[in-house]
């Protein structure tokens, strides 16, 4: 009898040991990695206002996510990114400013991806919701469908489309285009104040007041790197907006 319950607990452990071989297997077959180069162009404070910025990249692993320290002389970088699914990726200048962005599906060929602000406009609001409503995510089909609509994706109402994406729909409703507000001129110190979108004119202040302009909802950041400091603007969706001066982080 012993010797029956010893082979028999052998052939369980035997039994046991295949499973976890097969179960290990099937994982490494169906979650291979591929590894992509990541640019991150040239920050418009880099080009105009002579600094350099570090970054953090952020990038969707499964359904964990990934980060990366990006010290200020590289601009691409080597990642690995899983098989099969939609990957987000965001590079966020001094790890806090409004994110570079792209992605990668699984229909994409390529190994190199070329981040964008206006992408990251949307993949850093992607990156806050559940993952399972953007591992399948059609990214490419996105992109397409907003920019029919605006071609500044700062302009997409985030709220529709985000709870559509969350209920597992992109319905040509789930795209609504918000407008742009104006900014009364208020006092400034003279200066070149840029901005951190390229798309956006910098501020020239030149009789103490910034001048009258538009922006859309968000927070917009200006550097005047002759002084070390910056001018943040945040504009609520009501078209409400206040501003501050702050010493700069570069």
């Amino acid at each position: 009898m012993k010797k029956k319950h010893f082979h028999f607990a052998v052939f369980l452990i035997v039994v046991m040991l295949v499973i976890l071989a097969i179960l290990l297997l099937s994982c490494s077959v169906a979650h291979p990695d591929r590894r992509i180069e990541v640019t991150i162009p040239e920050h418009p404070w880099e080009v105009f206002g002579g600094v350099r910025l570090w970054y953090t990249l952020k990038w969707t692993y499964g359904d964990s996510l990934r980060s990366l320290y990006i010290p200020s002389d590289v601009r691409k970088v080597s990642i690995s990114v899983p098989v099969g699914e939609t990957v987000l990726v965001a590079a966020y200048p001094l790890g806090e400013m409004n994110p570079y962005g792209g992605s990668v599906t699984p229909l994409d060929s390529s190994m190199e991806l070329v981040l964008s602000q206006n992408d990251g406009s949307i993949v850093g609001e992607l990156l806050d919701i559940d993952r399972m409503m953007t591992v399948r995510l059609n990214y490419r089909l996105l992109s397409e469908r907003m920019r029919e609509k605006v071609d500044d994706f700062r302009l997409v109402s985030k709220v529709p489309l985000l709870r559509d994406l969350q209920n597992g729909e992109l319905l040509a409703s789930s795209i609504k285009v918000s407008t742009t507000f104006a900014i009364d001129s208020f006092s400034l110190p003279n200066g070149m104040w840029v901005s951190e979108f390229l798309r956006d004119s910098s501020l020239v202040v030149t009789n103490g007041f910034s001048g009258d302009f538009e922006l859309p909802e968000g927070v917009f950041r200006y550097l005047n790197a002759e002084m070390g400091r910056e001018l943040v603007i945040i504009v609520d969706s009501s078209g409400a907006s206040y501003s501050y001066l702050r010493q700069s982080m570069v």
